[in-house]
């Protein structure tokens, strides 16, 4: 795997692990918020059904006055059981209305079955209290007080379900409001020991042993709901201290003396000196401290509650906000090391590649960083600096050494071959036709009366002379035919796949070409001169280059010989 992808994957790997861990805390912090959430509402509800039960409680003291008037009823005490109907109504109402946001918890109270066992007890209460005082029997006044105490139990239990779902959500607030639930029980016990008095009151009769009984009975349970209650521990225990010090002097004190009293008179046989409607006038009023301690232990909860929601609200937003941080950083870093690493890397890289491979047209850049890359790049463009010098001198020398070679192959006055380049390439001629099993032709010529044209024009004109006859030739001659200077004033010629009388044709050619050029020296004269050639073949494989000038030199003499300015053949 090339280190790009490497590189790449890592990152990508990497990326996937801190988002998967920011996930996982992000998520965890917003299940926290969303159980503080719940506990709000599942708190709320507890509130809710704690009031519904301390009401339905409260709606028994106006319940045991209306059961102990006489005829026609006392319109004040009908208003105060009115009133106190219509205040248990809207808490329940209230309580429905909570009740129809679903919390995930099990609702542990039907209100529907709650508000028929509420309308049927109120009924039998309605009865009772239109019949003569004569007419109410214990037995009916007893069932009618029984009824209106099984309301309470239902609307604990709906305390004691949303409690729960508060506690899961706060454990910190669990103590709290199980001492909230032990003050709303307080309250319904307190209510009960009152309600004990309501048939002895209203029948005028002295309290029975089941009674005294109950009474004892109560009175245990209570001392224990006030011993929970009071149980030192709490962080808040010194700003409640005022309100169970006003519960205990109100309720325990005036409160429960009225119902020693109404003992005490029933053992001694005397008169009460009140009805159940004066009995509760002076005893429910003292059960308001126990109300007011809930009441505190329910705002202290709360207190709590929305501290911790809203701790895990800041936990949640510093949670959201780091992992939106770290992404940014990560990304951001990401960016940095690909932008100032990898692709310097790759392309340094790729720099190195070209170097290799001698492509120079590229500088790697960024040689104006201060780090370790930019002192790899610029030793980089270094090195590409040097391979280009090297290089530059490499096509110098080659340049050098092919001027060199061609100027060793080349005749320095005229331009065209020398005598040793043109062996060279001849021998290599005749090897390929000798391969082909070609023949091979050779022309010598010289120009005629050469020394009189130095002796009488001068050296230079010669040496001009020499030039423009080898232009004329070569301008006769076609690709892949060769023209060399022989030596002084001798020319050569090796035409390519020629038989003998195609050579003399071109020989021919070459003669009449040089005769009719008009040679224009330095000094403006005009010359015309001539030339005699030489032609000789050669095929087969015991054909020899020297052997073919040999042949050719001697034809070139005899075209002398014989006048000049002709072509001859070798025999």
């Amino acid at each position: 795997m090339k280190l790009s992808r490497l590189l790449t994957a890592s990152t990508a790997v990497l990326a996937l692990l801190v988002v998967g861990m920011l996930a996982h805390i992000t998520l965890d912090a917003w299940r926290r918020y969303e159980a503080t959430t719940t506990g709000l509402q599942a708190l709320r509800l507890t509130q809710r059904a704690m009031v519904a039960a301390e009401k339905l409680s409260a709606e028994r003291g106006p319940v045991n006055a209306a059961l102990g008037d006489r005829q026609p009823a006392d319109p004040a005490r009908r208003a105060r059981l009115v009133s106190a109907r219509a205040a248990t109504d809207l808490a329940l109402l209230q309580l429905e209305r909570e009740l129809q946001t679903d919390l995930g918890a099990p609702h542990p109270v039907a209100i529907t079955s709650l508000h028929g066992a509420l309308a049927a007890a109120r009924a039998t209460v309605d009865q009772l209290a239109a019949l003569a005082p004569a007419a109410r029997t214990p037995e009916r006044l007893t069932e009618a007080v029984e009824q209106m105490f099984a309301l309470v139990p239902q609307a604990l239990d709906a305390v004691g379900g949303y409690t729960l779902a508060s506690e899961r959500a706060y454990p910190r607030i669990s103590r709290t409001l199980i001492r909230a639930r032990y003050a709303v029980e307080l309250r319904e016990y307190a209510g009960r020991l009152g309600s004990v008095l309501t048939v002895p009151l209203a029948m005028r009769q002295p309290l029975g042993l089941q009674h005294h009984q109950q009474l004892q009975t109560l009175r245990g349970r209570i001392d224990q709901l006030r011993q929970q209650i009071q149980t030192p521990g709490d962080a808040n225990a010194a700003a409640l201290a005022p309100v169970v010090a006003r519960m205990d002097a109100v309720y325990f004190g005036t409160g429960q003396q009225l119902v020693a009293q109404v003992e005490q008179a029933s053992r001694a046989g005397r008169d009460y000196g009140m009805d159940t409607g004066q009995f509760a006038q002076r005893y429910v009023p003292t059960m308001t401290p126990i109300l007011a301690l809930r009441d505190e232990l329910l705002r202290e909860a709360q207190a709590q509650a929305e501290n911790d929601h809203e701790h895990a609200r800041r936990e949640l937003i510093i949670a959201c906000l780091s992992g939106v941080a770290i992404l940014l950083a990560l990304t951001l870093l990401m960016l940095i090391v690909r932008r100032r690493v990898i692709l310097p890397l790759l392309r340094a890289t790729r720099a190195v590649i070209r170097l290799g491979d001698g492509d120079y047209s590229r500088d790697p850049g960024g040689l104006q960083r201060p780090d370790e890359i930019g002192d790899m790049l610029r030793a980089l463009s270094t090195l590409r600096t040097n391979s280009i010098e090297r290089q530059q001198l490499e096509l110098e020398r080659q340049h050098l050494i092919e001027e060199l070679r061609r100027r060793a192959d080349t005749d320095y006055l005229t331009g065209i071959l020398n005598r040793r380049a043109f062996t060279r390439a001849g021998n290599q001629q005749l090897r390929r036709a000798h391969e082909r099993d070609e023949s091979l032709s050779v022309l010598l010529f010289d120009i005629d009366y050469f020394k009189s044209v130095n002796d009488t024009h001068g050296h230079e004109a010669g040496d001009q002379v020499l030039i423009q006859v080898a232009n004329v030739v070569r301008e006769q001659l076609r690709d892949g035919e060769m023209l060399a200077r022989h030596g002084g004033e001798e020319f050569v010629v090796m035409p390519a796949h020629c038989t003998q009388e195609q050579a003399c044709l071109l020989a021919e050619r070459l003669r009449a070409a040089i005769a009719e050029a008009s040679l224009t020296l330095a000094d403006g004269h005009i010359l015309r001169v001539s030339a005699s050639f030489g032609v000789a073949s050669a095929n087969g494989p015991q054909a020899a280059l020297d052997d073919l000038l040999h042949a050719a030199d001697l034809a070139l003499y005899r075209a002398k010989r014989k006048g000049r300015n002709r072509v001859e053949r070798a025999a």
